[in-house]
């Protein structure tokens, strides 16, 4: 999805640093841990560095652990908020610091699991949740500075963290009325639009891209 996202942002003509743990093919990249705020802070001054300045930060990384609740230990919750969460703070507040006084969009990725009590999904769950919560604050408190704040929640993606667990994809896709999974294309497409000029009065909103999942009457 990660690369998806730097293809579209590339053919819109966007100057893109790619901030990951592995290197990129088609774009500047940075090495990061997002588990770690001084590895944050290095590669977003790198990253402002190379660009000359930032105008959109697009953050979808992300870990995934299937987990319940009677045996999810404390290290394993942490470990997904730490990653998911506070990653999530870190890089956008990073960001956002050098957007005020010129303004800017951030694009935070939540999921269809902040909504729904889905089994064995409990910290990640937990971790979109309070990235939907964030982003609301941060856009009311970042609009004076002409910076607007969304996140998007797509449904099953056929990539990514749990693109090989058929089962957890086949649940899905049952109670999805289009019947399909959203592609990494679909979300990149929908990653350019929240964050172009097209949605410049959309701030503070989560945005489901799920096929219909979260409005269907199974659920």
């Amino acid at each position: 999805m990660g690369s998806a996202i730097v293809a579209a942002s590339l053919a819109r003509g966007d100057r893109v640093v790619n901030l990951d743990r592995v290197a990129s093919e088609n774009a500047h990249w940075v090495e990061v841990d997002f588990a770690d705020t001084a590895s944050v802070a290095r590669a977003v001054d790198e990253a402002a560095n190379i660009l000359g300045g930032i105008d959109v930060l697009i953050h979808s990384a992300g870990i995934f652990r299937a987990n319940e609740f009677l045996s999810i230990s404390d290290t394993e919750f942490s470990d997904i908020l730490n990653i998911n969460l506070l990653g999530s703070f870190r890089i956008a507040q990073q960001v956002a610091s050098r957007m005020v006084g010129t303004g800017g969009r951030i694009l935070l990725m939540s999921s269809i699991h902040a909504k729904y009590g889905v089994r064995g999904r409990l910290a990640y769950g937990a971790s979109k949740a309070g990235i939907e919560a964030i982003t609301r604050v941060m856009a009311t408190e970042l609009s004076a500075y002409g910076i607007r704040v969304n996140a998007l929640a797509p449904g099953a993606v056929s990539a990514g963290m749990v693109s090989t667990d058929t089962r957890h994809l086949s649940d899905w896709i049952s109670v999805t009325p289009a019947k399909r999974k959203v592609t990494p294309q679909e979300v990149a497409g929908m990653t350019m639009l929240l964050t172009g000029d097209d949605a410049s009065f959309v701030s503070g909103q989560v945005i489901s891209q799920d096929g219909g999942a979260s409005i269907s009457h199974i659920f």
